[in-house]
């Protein structure tokens, strides 16, 4: 009984050596660093469950993806020493500067500063924006030395970090246009009150746009309609002897402009579909985009109220 209780420790001992050799293992290759094509030794980032950036000595706040033209922020902190922020660029024919399309480990990648070194009593912070759709580099550089930004001194080593140099950590941003011509239905709620939500954008101006459709198994006093974006005014109409009721959308729109359309009414009836096919079409009667299904809550969607 003995042996086997000796033979039962000694096997736990083992694995629990083994757990902590592997997780000191993880650790180490979570501070493993990469090489741009410059030689620069750069910092791996460890994506934090805040969804900050951990870098070396940099917790860094950025987004991975942008809309065009739309301002974002780029915040680099640091408890020690002082943190810049870096834009990566090539030169093209003639020494012109081209700066999207770039990845980290893009050849012959240069650097220019945007925000020049910042005291860790501050940190760097940039806002700006991108113009064209593409990706871009941008990196920070940590310098282990305050240089009496914390205005302490210059012989007062407090604000200094343990590391000696500059430590970098090197990062890119995707920029996407948002807007694309679409035409999308929802079923919000097929109970006796029933709501459903119609959107719609275009890439270019609309003088003119039909949004058309149906409300099966209509009751009750006109369906309440409300519009967000664009210039547009609704109307309603029941086809003779139907049930159904015909909703018509029409006015003008802003190319990139979302058009929202919410519409609550009543029926006798549960479940099944709540709308018939619904479509978006120009002046000359040509769709602009594909039309839209019948809707329904059959589709288990956790939001969908019956």
């Amino acid at each position: 009984m003995k042996t086997k209780l000796n033979f039962r420790l000694l096997a736990a001992l083992i694995l629990s050596s083994a757990l902590i050799y592997s997780c000191q293992k993880l650790e180490l290759i979570e501070q493993d660093t990469s090489k741009g094509d410059d030689n620069s030794v750069y910092k791996t980032g460890i994506l934090m469950e805040s969804g900050r950036i951990a870098a070396g000595g940099v917790i860094l706040s950025v987004p991975a993806v942008v809309n065009v033209n739309d301002n974002f922020d780029i915040v680099a902190e640091v408890s020690c020493g002082k943190v810049c922020l870096e834009r990566g660029y090539i030169l093209g024919p003639g020494g012109v500067k081209i700066y999207k399309d770039l990845t980290c480990e893009t050849r012959n990648l240069l650097w220019e500063v945007v925000v020049g070194f910042q005291c860790y009593t501050n940190g760097a912070s940039w806002n700006g924006s991108l113009s064209e759709v593409g990706t871009y580099v941008f990196r920070t550089k940590h310098n282990a030395s305050d240089g009496n930004c914390d205005g302490l001194g210059g012989s007062n080593q407090a604000g200094n970090c343990s590391f000696s140099g500059n430590e970098l950590y090197c990062f890119s941003i995707e920029a996407i246009d948002p807007c694309t011509t679409s035409f999308t239905g929802e079923a919000v709620n097929c109970s006796t009150q029933r709501q459903a939500i119609y959107r719609f954008t275009s890439t270019e101006d609309e003088s003119y746009i039909k949004i058309q459709g149906g409300l099966n198994n209509f009751t009750g006093s006109d369906a309440t309609i409300t519009i967000t974006g664009g210039i547009l005014t609704s109307s309603q109409s029941t086809p003779g002897g139907s049930s159904n009721r015909i909703i018509k959308i029409e006015g003008s729109v802003s190319g990139c402009e979302n058009i929202t359309i919410t519409i609550n009414w009543s029926s006798t009836n549960t479940g099944g579909y709540i709308t018939g096919d619904w479509s978006v079409k120009d002046a000359n009667g040509i769709d602009i985009a594909p039309a839209v299904s019948g809707l329904t809550c059959s589709d288990e969607r956790p939001n969908a109220i019956r």
